[in-house]
């Protein structure tokens, strides 16, 4: 890739199930060496039999993932990380309940070594509503939620059978062009969090419980001002589009990450090629999305 850790910024309020959906996703077999950085205001809760040693600073996990504790000085321990003998592929950091994430992306993002890759917010179907009416901790809500580049619907199966589609209506007036995702129990599919395996290539197109997948393979070049105006275009439902294709002006390799609203193209080994998208919409509809991808070929 570029050479940088990319970070995944990990938000939402008190009780919106951060730590459920991060201990899915450190349970899972991803295949990434990864590394947690949490917010020492809330300690993440990390299941006792995930864990197989610890230290002062560091937790290793039965599956090969680090987590940290954040100090008071985020840049030095982004810096020790940086500098581990073996660093991370990837590096998630679980926000505060009450942070506001778009000062820890900032800062997180753009430290030496390390390159933004997302901000997702996870949102409780249950309480969301009520908390950003409140007039202590609405505006915070408010704030996070509008951070985002992508939402996480959370504990859609603990409300009504409407109610989840409700919220997400309120959502798409509140936070206008920011995708929502649904993830009962913390079930968020790892192509959401990672997008491409650790190992630098595409992840193959698979099935997901409300989630389609697919491979744009470029028949050629690109032209990056074209691909970028195609994927600012997408339809709400991709959520997700992440690889790599060649620069036509320059015969360079660009890695492509879109998250939502969020586009970046940034120089990568040439050997990545092809585009994973992934859609909470039908399979048709995404497959004429990779067909009209074609158009940014030179």
């Amino acid at each position: 890739m570029s050479g940088r850790i990319p970070v995944t910024v990990l938000s939402g309020y008190l009780g919106s199930g951060k730590t459920t959906i991060l201990n899915r996703a450190l349970a899972g077999d991803h295949g990434v060496r990864l590394a947690v950085l949490v917010n020492d205001f809330g300690p993440v809760n990390i299941d006792a039999a995930l864990i197989r040693a610890s230290g002062e600073r560091v937790v290793e996990l039965s599956n090969g993932c680090v987590c940290c504790s954040i100090g008071d000085d985020l840049g030095e321990t982004l810096s020790a990380i940086a500098a581990w003998e073996d660093p991370p592929e990837r590096l998630i950091l679980e926000a505060s309940g009450v942070a506001d994430p778009r000062r820890i992306a900032m800062a997180a993002g753009h430290w030496p070594g390390f390159t933004l890759d997302a901000v997702l917010v996870a949102v409780d179907a249950e309480t969301v509503q009520a908390r950003a009416r409140d007039k202590f901790v609405g505006s915070l809500i408010t704030a996070q939620l509008r951070s985002a580049d992508l939402l996480v619907l959370t504990k859609g199966d603990l409300v009504g059978a409407g109610h989840p589609a409700q919220v997400r209506d309120w959502l798409g007036e509140t936070c206008a062009g920011t995708g929502v995702v649904r993830a009962d129990a913390g079930d968020l599919p790892l192509d959401l969090l990672f997008g491409i395996s650790g190992h630098g290539t595409a992840v193959a197109p698979e099935s997901h419980v409300h989630f389609s997948t697919a491979l744009w393979q470029p028949e050629g070049p690109v032209d990056l001002d074209r691909l970028r105006a195609l994927l600012e275009g997408l339809p709400p439902s991709v959520h997700r589009a992440k690889g790599g294709v060649h620069d036509a002006a320059t015969g360079q390799g660009v890695l492509v990450q879109c998250v939502g609203r969020r586009v970046s193209l940034t120089l990568s080994p040439p050997d990545i090629t092809g585009l994973v998208l992934i859609s909470t919409g039908d399979a048709v509809t995404l497959e004429a999305v990779v067909v009209g991808l074609q158009a940014a070929c030179v």
